[in-house]
């Protein structure tokens, strides 16, 4: 049943990081008059830290997470 509730949350987890980083960027363009361009580079920030979260959590659940086989191997 957690399995079920962690992959219930990915997608809310995804969504969320990627709105903070769009908002960063453009709190970050306002104050420094760079717009679009922060904008830009948090927005995919934000995406590339939703992806690491999606891919860290399906991992776990189904149990082939790449961080513990590499922790195993050594």
């Amino acid at each position: 049943m957690q399995a079920l509730g962690s992959i219930g949350s990915v997608g809310l987890a995804f969504v969320i990081a990627v709105a903070i980083g769009f908002w960063v960027g453009r709190r970050v363009d306002s104050w420094l008059g760079t717009s679009p361009w922060f904008t830009f580079v948090f927005f995919f920030i934000g995406v590339v830290a939703g992806a690491l979260n999606v891919f860290r959590t399906v991992g776990r659940v189904t149990g082939t997470s790449t961080a513990s086989n590499d922790r195993d191997r050594t």
